[in-house]
């Protein structure tokens, strides 16, 4: 996030840049902070940065969504919290979405999961039933 900016700028800036983005109140509203809209980042807890990071990344509809741990510095609810907005977007949307975590309980969310180790994809698991992200527990 840019410092000197408000988490409303700092969402409204992406979505200015986006060809057919959310309303920024909507994207914050996903990760409940849309009531922090005049805070500047130096105010927020890193969790709640962490989370209007993902506003950021989502107001834009982006066709493919990385999120490298998204839950990583996040207690478990605001965690699972996370985790519903990013499978909102994926369900809603569209959007192709990849997190790529150590947290294997997250797994369960996926329709798709890729094991990797020393580099190399060791194992592939496809879900039958996926997960939802208020049931994830770690």
């Amino acid at each position: 996030m840019i410092p000197n900016l408000t988490v409303h700028e700092n969402v409204r800036l992406v979505a200015q840049i986006a060809s057919q983005p959310m309303v920024p109140e909507e994207a914050l509203e996903l990760v409940s902070r849309s009531h922090r809209l005049n805070h500047f980042p130096s105010q927020l807890s890193g969790g709640e940065q962490q989370r209007v990071a993902v506003a950021r990344a989502i107001v834009k509809r982006p066709d493919i969504l990385l999120c490298d741990e998204p839950t990583v510095a996040l207690d478990a609810d605001t965690g699972r919290l996370v985790l519903g907005a990013i499978a909102k977007v994926n369900a809603e949307l569209g959007t192709t979405t990849v997190v790529i975590t150590h947290n294997s309980a997250i797994a369960g969310m996926a329709s798709r999961v890729l094991r990797l180790s020393g580099g190399r994809i060791a194992r592939e698991e496809i879900n039958p039933t996926r997960m939802r992200a208020e049931d994830v527990t770690w």
